[in-house]
C-alpha cells in the first residue's frame, strides 16, 4: 500500500480542508465543492495484504462464505430489474438485440457475474481481492479477473451495462475509473453506480449533532475513501465524461441496488425502516443511484 495526496475527484480543485483524524488517516472536505474524502489517499494492489485487510470488515467477510441459490435468485432479480432500466435508457425493446454484455466493477467472489452468466448475459466481473476472486471462481466457474480496473486491458466499447455498486466509496481515483467506465461502454451503454449518500439523513442527524466526524460514507477510512452527495457524485461524473440520466436516494432495503447482504442486514434492523423511508421522502436516502451513459465526444 501506498499513501498520496489528491486533489478533489469531483472538481479538480486542490484544496482540501482537514476536519478530523482517526487511526492516523485524515478526513476532510473540499473547500470548493464539498466533496468529503480521506487525504493522503491509500492505492492498493491486488494483494493478500488488501485481502487480509478487507476480511476485517464484516460485511466483507461475508463474501468469502458460501455462493447460495438463495443469493444467486436474489442477484437474478436485481439484474433483471437494473435490465429493465438499461433498455429503458438505452431506448429498445428489453428483447431487442443479443445478450447483454455486462461487467461488474468490484464483483467481490462474483455471485452477480454468476447470476448474469445464468441469464445468458456475457458476464465478467473484476476485483483486487485475490482471495474472493479465487473463491469466486472456484464455486461459479465464470470470468473473474483480479486485476486494477485501470490496467484491465479490456477493449473499448466492449459493455452495455456496467454496475459498480459499493464500489466508488473505496477508490482513491473515482474520477479516473468513471474516465475508464466511459472508454469501456459501448455507444448508448449505461452504467449503475451506488454508494452511501453523504447527504442521507443519517449522517446529517450526526452532523447536527456536532458529533465528530469518524466515518466516510458510513465506515472508518482506509476502507472507505470518499462520501458523495448527488450533486458531487453528478459532478464527477460529469467530469469523466458521462452524462447522469437518473440520481436519487433510497433506502438499505432497496432490493434493486443493495446486495443481498445488506438487504438481510436492514431486515434485522425493522426499528430503522420508517427512519430511511422517511429520508428517502425527503430526497435523503441513505442509499444514492445514479444511472449514466456516454456523453457524445465534444459534447459539453
Amino acid at each position: 500500500m501506498k499513501a498520496h495526496l489528491i486533489a478533489c475527484n469531483a472538481c479538480g480543485a486542490d484544496d482540501f480542508v482537514p476536519t478530523s483524524s482517526v487511526d492516523g488517516w485524515t478526513i476532510g472536505r473540499c473547500r470548493a465543492c464539498g466533496l468529503v474524502y480521506v487525504n493522503p489517499a491509500p492505492f492498493f494492489d491486488p494483494a493478500d495484504e488488501f485481502s487480509e485487510m478487507s476480511r476485517a470488515f464484516e460485511y466483507t467477510e461475508y463474501m468469502h462464505q458460501p455462493i447460495t441459490e438463495r443469493i444467486l435468485a436474489f442477484e437474478r432479480r436485481q439484474l433483471l430489474a437494473n435490465a429493465v432500466e438499461v433498455t429503458r435508457l438505452r431506448g429498445r425493446s428489453p428483447d431487442a438485440g443479443p445478450a447483454m454484455r455486462f461487467l461488474d466493477i468490484g464483483c467481490g467472489s462474483g455471485a452477480s457475474v454468476g447470476a448474469a452468466a445464468a441469464l445468458g448475459w456475457d458476464a465478467i466481473g473484476i476485483d483486487l481481492d485475490p482471495q474472493l476472486i479465487a473463491e469466486g471462481r472456484a464455486q461459479l466457474g465464470v470470468d473473474l479477473r483480479c486485476v486494477p480496473i485501470l490496467e484491465c486491458g479490456l477493449p473499448a466499447g466492449a459493455f452495455d451495462f456496467i454496475k459498480l455498486r459499493d464500489v466508488i466509496e473505496h477508490l482513491p481515483d473515482p474520477l479516473d475509473v468513471l474516465v475508464k467506465v466511459r472508454e469501456l461502454l459501448a455507444p448508448g451503454g449505461i452504467a449503475l453506480i451506488v454508494t452511501p449518500n453523504e447527504d442521507g439523513l443519517p449522517t446529517r442527524a450526526r452532523a447536527l449533532a456536532r458529533r465528530k466526524r469518524t466515518l466516510v460514507a458510513t465506515v472508518p477510512p482506509p476502507h472507505h475513501l470518499h462520501s458523495f452527495t448527488p450533486a458531487t457524485l453528478v459532478r464527477t461524473l460529469r467530469r469523466a465524461g458521462l452524462r447522469p440520466f437518473t440520481t436519487m436516494t433510497t433506502t438499505p432495503s432497496d432490493g434493486r441496488y443493495v446486495t443481498s447482504h445488506n438487504m438481510a442486514r436492514a431486515e434485522r434492523q425493522p426499528l430503522l425502516g420508517p427512519l430511511w423511508r422517511v429520508g428517502r421522502t425527503l430526497g435523503m436516502g441513505s442509499v444514492l443511484v445514479t444511472w449514466a451513459g456516454r456523453k457524445r465526444d465534444g459534447a459539453g
